[in-house]
């Protein structure tokens, strides 16, 4: 699915590896980018002024910093809904479970306990879809194999290994999924993890190791769910 913009064109390639490079988290400079992209600053801001033009981002200037001013880039709204999101699979099989369920398993259950009496059924018929499916020898191949999988389905989480990216107090031992859509985030709400527990059994079944939530005050401000997979 191409990425487009708001007013109907393409997102050229390097304007939308930019963005990209923005979904996976904010306030990055020129340099960051131009280290990334393999490209001079002076083409960097080409493009950025484009997705400026655009509302596809947004610039800063970082305060406190002496000398030549420093500005940090950021996705906007309109720039987030650039990416696809597949809900449509997810719709279906909710529809699916909501028809199967029978009185005995409604009565007595509000909104809320239904919600999540159908997260549980549907997340253990997709780990039973998928686990078999999850290819690699290592650990980490098998995190984003399952990513992969879990994506079709419109469960959409990055996959970092330990310090690959640094995130803070998200880095450090083991491999860590970061979500952005998980459908069932508000399961959380209130809660110091970030995370349902819907989403952590699935992974932990399809991966076939621990899985762990993260706490929500360790969580990179982009994402709405983490989870530590091994270490």
């Amino acid at each position: 699915m191409p990425m487009v913009v708001t007013g109907g064109g393409r997102v050229e390639g390097t304007r939308e590896a930019i963005l990209g490079i923005l979904r996976r988290r904010d306030g990055v400079s020129v340099d960051v980018f131009a280290d990334e992209l393999g490209l001079a600053g002076a083409t960097v801001r080409r493009h950025l002024d484009v997705l400026l033009r655009d509302g596809l981002v947004s610039v800063e200037q970082e305060r406190g910093r002496t000398g030549r001013p420093r500005y940090a880039f950021s996705l906007t709204e309109s720039g987030a809904e650039q990416f696809p999101h597949h809900y449509v699979r997810l719709t279906h099989r909710l529809l699916d479970e909501i028809v199967q369920l029978d009185t005995g398993e409604t009565e007595g259950r509000d909104g809320t306990a239904l919600a999540d009496l159908l997260f549980d059924k549907m997340s253990g018929r997709l780990a039973g879809e998928y686990a078999s499916r999850v290819s690699g020898e290592t650990l980490e191949e098998r995190v984003r194999s399952a990513a992969a999988l879990l994506a079709e389905e419109g469960l959409d989480f990055d996959v970092e290994a330990g310090g690959e990216v640094g995130y803070g107090e998200v880095g450090g031992s083991g491999i860590v999924l970061l979500g952005r859509g998980c459908p069932c985030a508000r399961f959380a709400s209130g809660r110091d993890v970030a995370s349902c527990d819907h989403d952590r059994q699935l992974l932990e079944d399809v991966i076939g190791s621990p899985v762990s939530a993260l706490k929500r005050a360790d969580l990179p401000s982009e994402f709405l769910c983490g989870y530590r997979v091994g270490g």
